[in-house]
């Protein structure tokens, strides 16, 4: 009985609700340059436009070379409501946490692939809501 007791407790836990703006930065490494640290690396914008239950989606900005990036995304809370994935639409993948209702932790990787120049890449990056 306290065993499904506790696995209720545990399945009844609700899902974040991420929809809205956030932003922030963090340290990295690219394979071209080696570190990265977190203030030479630009801001990334991530605003989640939609979000059903435990899937999500939008789009994010950032910068590469000066010029402003906008790529959509998809994402996908796992059964803890707590960890989720992005799939970038064009480029790497994201594994992301949830740190409170304003803060979120995303771990960017990039493959590396000779035949589209594209270099591997992997940066921690702290979001933060933006209440307005």
């Amino acid at each position: 009985m306290v065993l499904a007791l506790s696995a209720t407790g545990i399945c009844a836990a609700e899902v974040p609700d991420l929809v809205g703006n956030w932003a922030g930065s963090g340290p990295g490494y690219h394979e071209g340059t080696g570190y990265v640290e977190e203030a030479d690396y630009v801001t990334l914008s991530l605003t989640i436009v939609e979000q059903k239950d435990r899937l999500f989606a939008g789009n994010m900005i950032y910068q590469v070379n000066g010029t402003d990036v906008v790529e959509g995304f998809f994402g996908v809370f796992g059964a803890d409501n707590k960890t989720f994935h992005i799939a970038e639409l064009g480029s790497g993948t994201d594994l992301g946490m949830v740190i409170s209702d304003d803060e979120i932790e995303l771990i960017y990787i990039q493959d590396g692939d000779p035949a589209e120049s594209k270099l591997a890449e992997i940066f921690i990056n702290r979001l933060y809501r933006i209440v307005e």
